[in-house]
């Protein structure tokens, strides 16, 4: 596969022609904050963290093909600015209940709160109040909590790829993942467990805890 070069936060970078800025950026070992992209499937771009400035222009990095001679900064008063913005939009329907939740260690909206420097106070005053959802415990092999779902598409983008057991209702703060039809047709395959980067989705019983926290 042909390659092109490109210059991301002073750092000459090697790529694939085809690839986007986002999977460069990763691969070179350069952090831009993302929730909705996953390796194999479309990017839909749709929590807007991932933004950077090309050439004097803000895009998103998971959208944007790369190519040669392109320069990138990932970092920027005003591209900081524009994600902490999109992440507080995020964390405003997002309970942040860390304690005892199975993805905390490896939770990305963790990861993300540390680079952004989150103020975790303004995001509290920022949620609607009466926001709270019980746990869904209708699969019978996994458990989704609503209240920590980021609506990032990744389980239903992993599902629409396999079984298209999975879909969103809902408008507004009231969106939540639900299954589509039957629950049957679910083959515990686990990809959207194993893909969920904030633990809303964990297996049979581990959402338990947040119950009881």
């Amino acid at each position: 596969m042909d390659k092109v070069t490109l210059t991301i936060d002073d750092k000459q970078v090697v790529t694939d022609k085809e690839s986007n800025i986002l999977v460069a950026a990763l691969e070179n070992g350069i952090y831009i904050p993302h929730l909705c992209y996953y390796s194999g499937l479309e990017p839909p771009g749709i929590c807007r963290l991932c933004v950077v400035d090309v050439n004097g222009d803000i895009v998103f990095s998971c959208r944007s093909k790369v190519k040669e001679g392109m320069v990138v900064k990932t970092r920027s008063p005003v591209v900081d600015k524009i994600r902490e913005v999109n992440f507080e939009i995020i964390m405003a329907n997002n309970h942040m209940s860390c304690k005892g939740c199975a993805a905390t260690g490896f939770c990305e909206v963790q990861k993300i709160m540390a680079f952004c420097k989150t103020d975790k106070k303004r995001v509290r005053r920022l949620r609607p109040p009466e926001k709270q959802f019980p746990i869904d415990e209708s699969n019978p092999y996994f458990d989704y909590d609503a209240n920590k779902c980021v609506l990032c598409e990744v389980c239903v983008g992993t599902c629409n790829k396999i079984q298209k057991a999975l879909n969103f209702v809902g408008r507004g703060w009231k969106t939540k993942v639900e299954f589509h039809g039957d629950t049957s047709i679910c083959e515990n395959c686990g990809d959207c467990v194993a893909r969920c980067p904030v633990g809303a989705l964990v297996p049979k019983g581990k959402a338990q805890i947040r119950k009881s926290a």
